[in-house]
């Protein structure tokens, strides 16, 4: 990278170190709350993109990944939002300006094995339950992915939506509800008498 936001040659390559580990978890994750490549592909190089930038406010004795994964998060509402309002077109298939603005910076990894999707499926998701997944409006997709894909604590997941910890619960509780609904529902129209695919999902009370 030519970019180097004052980091020194030893922290960029710690943090491509940590990108290559956690790439595909990251992208997974978009692609679970976006629920489609093209918008999973721009959520992950931006993060990424955004983390490298601040890389030197990373807190070293705290997990990277769940530093990453609160980035996407942000990123993803941020996108919620923008659609929203309409405040204006956005095209994600021009590459990232750094804050100089003279260059282009782009983070591409080595793609050898199975193609994205197939990996989001085979990372702990059958098809029926993807599905489920999303059948969810997005703030529904955002927690699941978080509490019971992730395992993010309650409490960070609150402070990351700004809510109160007890709104979090209760609306993970409803949401539970809307996914076994939702399978039981798919189990029903695909195969009448079998039992609906299992998920372990995050106590709400």
């Amino acid at each position: 990278m030519e970019t180097t936001y004052n980091l020194s040659e030893r922290e960029q390559n710690r943090f491509n170190e940590l990108m290559e580990v956690t790439y595909r978890k990251v992208y997974n994750m978009a692609f679970r709350l976006s629920g489609n490549r093209s918008d999973a592909e721009d959520l992950t190089q931006e993060a990424f993109f955004r983390a490298y930038r601040s890389f030197n406010e990373f807190e070293g004795d705290r997990p990277f990944e769940n530093w990453i994964f609160r980035i996407v998060t942000r990123l993803f509402l941020d996108m919620l939002r923008t659609r929203r309002r309409r405040v204006k077109a956005v095209s994600y298939d021009t590459p990232l300006s750094n804050s100089a603005g003279d260059e282009n910076l782009y983070f591409e990894m080595p793609d050898n094995g199975s193609n994205p999707e197939q990996k989001v499926l085979e990372s702990s998701f059958s098809e029926d339950l993807q599905k489920a997944l999303n059948a969810l409006s997005p703030e529904q997709r955002l927690l699941i992915t978080l509490a019971d894909v992730e395992g993010v604590a309650y409490k960070e997941i609150a402070e990351i939506l700004g809510k109160p910890v007890g709104t979090i619960r209760s609306r993970l509780h409803r949401t539970h509800k809307a996914i076994r609904a939702r399978l039981d529902q798919i189990r029903r129209e695909s195969q009448p008498g079998t039992q609906a695919p299992q998920m372990r999902l995050a106590p709400s009370h």
